[in-house]
């Protein structure tokens, strides 16, 4: 799995503390790239460009929080996050703002990881469909019959569900257990093979989710 972008969030002001109205206005009239409308949504939102044409948005709260996304990797977060601190605080300055606490990076983390693979075959996702929903029939039933599920039993009971309606959405959508959180794994899987996942939090949970379960689901159901 390639990754293609990450969503972090961190603070920068410590504890309780947090922006006035009146000093946060003057911080958003005095930035660079960036865009303010309270009425529309309750955050600065201040766009980072880098190499290869492509942006990372930070979306700067009142309370100090700090939502970035489009993160190009996970190794890069910690340097974007070092640039929107290093702009908010030329703002800061702009505003000539007397700032009571120091501007800082508190407990950077990754929130979510979008990964994406492109498959050399094509892949029948109209099966993995309906072989999950007799799956699923057949195991409230009480008759998943070993012989037949050998290789897709263990497979299917770590998926929650599996969504395919091509008249409304042209992917196989799924949502998968994510071991070790209790939040859900997604993967969008096309027929042409391209594969999108999301919902984990680290390379380790991303190699697990595709390994275990999106690479055999590719070898077992390809469109012949």
């Amino acid at each position: 799995m390639n990754i293609e972008n990450c969503t972090c969030v961190f603070k920068l002001l410590p504890g309780i503390q947090r922006f006035s109205s009146e000093n946060f206005l003057k911080i958003a009239r005095n930035g660079i790239n960036t865009e303010y409308n309270p009425k529309r949504f309750h955050s600065i939102i201040m766009r980072i460009r880098h190499e290869n044409n492509r942006t990372t948005a930070a979306l700067i709260f009142q309370s100090g929080k700090v939502v970035m996304t489009g993160v190009p990797n996970i190794k890069s977060a910690r340097t974007m996050a070092a640039r929107v601190s290093k702009r908010l605080k030329a703002m800061i300055r702009a505003s000539n703002i007397i700032q009571l606490c120091e501007i800082r990076i508190i407990n950077l983390r990754i929130t979510n990881i979008v990964g994406s693979y492109r498959h050399k075959n094509r892949v029948a996702i109209e099966s993995i469909y309906m072989h999950f929903k007799q799956f699923q029939q057949q195991q409230k039933r009480g008759q998943v019959r070993k012989a037949e599920n050998r290789q897709s039993k263990e497979l299917f009971k770590r998926i929650i569900s599996v969504i395919y309606d091509p008249t409304i959405f042209p992917a196989l959508r799924i949502k998968i257990k994510n071991e070790g959180i209790k939040r859900e794994a997604s993967c969008l899987i096309y027929i042409s093979g391209q594969v999108i996942a999301t919902g984990v939090m680290c390379n380790t949970q991303m190699k697990h989710l595709f390994d275990n379960i999106i690479l055999p689901l590719l070898l077992n159901f390809p469109r012949l």
